[in-house]
C-alpha cells in the first residue's frame, strides 16, 4: 500500500518559497522580419478629393518649423552657387560704368571665362537645390503624414540616397507630358495664336490630362523607395484609384511652379525699385556698392528660401494622397535605421554625416576663387 499523498513533504516545507525555480515564462511574440513597420501601419486619415488642397496647406503649417530651418539650408546651397555669378557681375559692371567703350570691351574680353565658369556652376546648383528642395520636403511631410516625423538631417540623407533616382524619375516624366504638349501646341497655336492666356489655359489642361498618371512618380522614389520606373507602374495604380485627385496634384504643380516666375518678378521689382529710391546700383560710391553687394547676396539666398517653399507647396498634395491611399514610407524608415537623427549617435563604422558635401564644398571653393579672379581683373 503506497503511502497518501497527505503525508508527503511538500515543496514549501523544504525550501522556501524564494529559493523554488520559477515556471519559464510564456514566449513573447517576435515580429516577423516582413511585419511593415509601426509608421505603416498608424491609422493615417485619408483626405477626399474636395479637401486635398485644404489638407495639403494643413500639413504644410503642421510643418512650418521643419519647413522654414530646411529652407535656409537650400538658400545656403543657392548663394555658395549663384552668389558668386551674381556679385561677379555686379562687381564687373560697377568698374566698366566709368570706362570708355575700349575699356569696357577689354574688361569683358578678360571675364567673359570666368564669368560663363561662375554662370555654369550657377545653374549646377539651383538645379541641384531644386532637386534637393523636392526630396526633402517628401521627407518632411511625408513624415509628418505618417504621424513619425524625422529631422532636416533625416529628409537630407534622404534626399542624398534618391538623388540621382529623383533626377532619372523627373526626365522619365517630363519627356511624354512634353511631347503632348508639343503636339496640343501644334492644333491650338494656329488657333489662338501666340495669347498669354490660351497658352497657359493649353498648358493646364495638357499637365491635367497627361500627367495625371506620373503624379505620384516622385512620392514612389521617395517614400516608396523603389527605382523610378517601378514608381511610374506605381503611379498609374494609384492614379486609377483616384483620377480627379491625381489631376488636381498634377495640375496644381503646374500652377504652382508659375507662381514661383511671378513671386520672382515682383519681388525683383520691388528690390529695383528699393535700390533705385536708396540711391544704390552700380554708379553707387565705395559704400554703396558695399551696400549693394550685400543687397543681391540676401537676394540671392532670399530666392533659395522662395525656391523650396514653392516646392514644398508643390510636392504637398502629392505627399497628402500618395501616403493617405498607400501608407507606405518605407523609405523614411530606411533612414531611420541607418542614420539616427540625434547627431551625437553614429552607428560604428558610419561615415560622419556632412551638411554640406564635399562635392558641394568644392562647388563653393570653386565659386570663390572665380569671384576673386573677376574681382582683381576688374580692378586690376
Amino acid at each position: 500500500m503506497s503511502p497518501s499523498t497527505d503525508i508527503l513533504p511538500r515543496p514549501t516545507d523544504i525550501l522556501p518559497p524564494s529559493a523554488l525555480p520559477t515556471p519559464p515564462a510564456p514566449p513573447t511574440p517576435v515580429a516577423a522580419a516582413s511585419d511593415p513597420p509601426p509608421s505603416l501601419t498608424a491609422q493615417i486619415p485619408l483626405a477626399s478629393t474636395r479637401r486635398l488642397l485644404a489638407e495639403s496647406f494643413d500639413l504644410l503649417t503642421r510643418s512650418s518649423r521643419e519647413m522654414r530651418r530646411a529652407s535656409f539650408y537650400i538658400g545656403l546651397i543657392v548663394l555658395g552657387t549663384a552668389g558668386p555669378f551674381a556679385v561677379a557681375t555686379l562687381a564687373r559692371e560697377a568698374v566698366g560704368f566709368d570706362m570708355d567703350f575700349e575699356g569696357y570691351l577689354a574688361l569683358t574680353g578678360a571675364t567673359d571665362g570666368l564669368l560663363g565658369l561662375l554662370g555654369l556652376l550657377a545653374f549646377v546648383g539651383i538645379a541641384v537645390a531644386a532637386v534637393e528642395a523636392r526630396s526633402m520636403a517628401m521627407g518632411l511631410l511625408g513624415s509628418r503624414m505618417a504621424a513619425h516625423p524625422i529631422s532636416i538631417r533625416g529628409a537630407l540623407a534622404r534626399s542624398r540616397q534618391t538623388f540621382w533616382r529623383a533626377i532619372v524619375a523627373s526626365i522619365v516624366v517630363a519627356i511624354p507630358v512634353a511631347l503632348v504638349q508639343s503636339a496640343v501646341s501644334l492644333v491650338v497655336d494656329p488657333l489662338f495664336g501666340l495669347a498669354a492666356e490660351a497658352s497657359l489655359i493649353t498648358s493646364t489642361l495638357v499637365s491635367a490630362i497627361a500627367g495625371a498618371p506620373f503624379a505620384y512618380v516622385l512620392a514612389g522614389v521617395v517614400l516608396g523607395d523603389v527605382d523610378p520606373f517601378e514608381a511610374v507602374r506605381r503611379s498609374f495604380r494609384v492614379y486609377r484609384v483616384r483620377r480627379p485627385a491625381a489631376s488636381i496634384v498634377a495640375v496644381f504643380e503646374t500652377i504652382t511652379a508659375l507662381l514661383l516666375v511671378l513671386g520672382l518678378g515682383a519681388g525683383l521689382d520691388v528690390v529695383f525699385r528699393l535700390f533705385g529710391a536708396l540711391g544704390l546700383g552700380i554708379e553707387s560710391d565705395a559704400v554703396g556698392l558695399a551696400v549693394t553687394v550685400v543687397g543681391v547676396a540676401a537676394i540671392v539666398f532670399a530666392f533659395g528660401t522662395l525656391l523650396f517653399t514653392v516646392m514644398a507647396i508643390t510636392i504637398a498634395p502629392q505627399v497628402v494622397m500618395f501616403v493617405g491611399l498607400t501608407h507606405t514610407t518605407v523609405g523614411l524608415d530606411r533612414v531611420r535605421a541607418s542614420a539616427p537623427d540625434d547627431p551625437a549617435v553614429r552607428r560604428l563604422g558610419s561615415p560622419r554625416f556632412l551638411w554640406l558635401s564635399r562635392l558641394m564644398l568644392v562647388g563653393f571653393a570653386v565659386g570663390a576663387i572665380g569671384l576673386g579672379l573677376v574681382v582683381q581683373a576688374a580692378i586690376g
